[in-house]
């Protein structure tokens, strides 16, 4: 394949971290496939609700023309065409340190290659398979000759200091309770980076959490059978800014379409490292059900408490 050296307007194109090898880990990112005459007004919505600008416009001509921007843990795919079938398929996009050593960390996990890494425009590229059946599309960025550094300028009322931002989005990703402590293993792995708990979050359900990287983790009583949402917005309680949509039980609808699940965030909130169980939390749960596993856990509990 012919890969362009730089993009044909340089000027208009941005990249905040042109260079991914500087990642201490990946960045996962969630996706939205909408009409490239949306994405000026999708882009401004979420630089607003997000408070944050965007890190990442540019284009992949050699993809059918799509244009990419990224703001907060969402990706935006506009493009002229319609969206084939995998592209749809695909919920993640992971902007990796390196593809090679990516693909070679997912060696022995269950993981399959579907589109093996091919030059692009951003660096490289492969799409894979986890063996949770998700589908993932694996890019490292580098930069062009003569490329530097160059984050989005900013709107008004939109803050260029990450830090400030509230309120968030995560991926988000439900399991089944009993996959639970086998979802947070494998998203250790996929993500390189330790699960933290978020026992302070409250939600439309009871359900037990975990954090790994830009990722809420949900285990869910009955197996997911409809639909799940993308996304979790994550606020302060009490301070939604949007109201969920009708007939979306504790989600909401944004621009995409894109569905969030609303998640409320308490003051006395901690994402410090995941556990094992206490003794006393065994007890109480029952030593049968396992043994220094989050499985031996009853939803809700407080697995942050530090051993002595």
């Amino acid at each position: 394949m012919s890969v362009p050296r730089r993009p044909a307007n340089p000027e208009r194109w941005f990249r905040a971290r042109p260079d991914s090898s500087a990642l201490p880990r990946p960045r996962l990112l969630a996706r939205s496939l909408i009409d490239v005459r949306d994405l000026d007004d999708h882009l401004a919505f979420y630089e607003r609700l997000l408070g944050v600008p965007a890190d990442l416009r540019m284009p992949i001509p050699d993809f059918g023309g799509l244009e990419l921007a990224a703001v907060g843990n969402l990706l935006l795919i506009a493009s002229e065409r319609p969206f084939t079938a995998v592209q749809r398929q695909t919920a993640y996009s992971l902007i990796v340190p390196s593809l090679d050593r990516q693909l070679a960390l997912l060696d022995g996990t269950g993981t399959t290659v579907l589109e093996p890494p091919e030059p692009i425009l951003p660096g490289a590229r492969a799409r894979v398979r986890y063996p949770d059946g998700t589908v993932a599309e694996l890019v490292e960025h580098r930069p062009w000759k003569g490329e530097e550094a160059r984050p989005s300028e900013g709107r008004d009322g939109v803050s260029t200091d990450p830090h400030l931002a509230t309120p968030r989005l995560l991926v988000r990703r439900a399991v089944h309770d009993d996959d639970f402590p086998g979802a947070v293993r494998l998203y250790e792995t996929l993500l390189q980076t330790s699960a933290t708990a978020a026992p302070e979050l409250t939600g439309p359900r009871r359900a037990r959490t975990a954090i790994v990287g830009n990722l809420l983790l949900v285990g869910l009583a009955t197996a997911p059978s409809a639909p799940q949402p993308q996304l979790a917005l994550i606020t302060p309680a009490g301070e939604h800014p949007t109201s969920p949509a009708p007939g979306t039980a504790g989600a909401v609808v944004l621009p995409g379409p894109v569905t969030a699940e609303l998640w409320s965030e308490h003051p006395a909130a901690t994402r410090e490292p995941l556990r094992p169980p206490t003794a006393e939390q065994l007890d109480a749960a029952g030593e049968q059900r396992g043994e220094g596993d989050l499985a031996a856990l009853p939803a809700g509990a407080d697995t942050r408490k530090l051993e002595d």
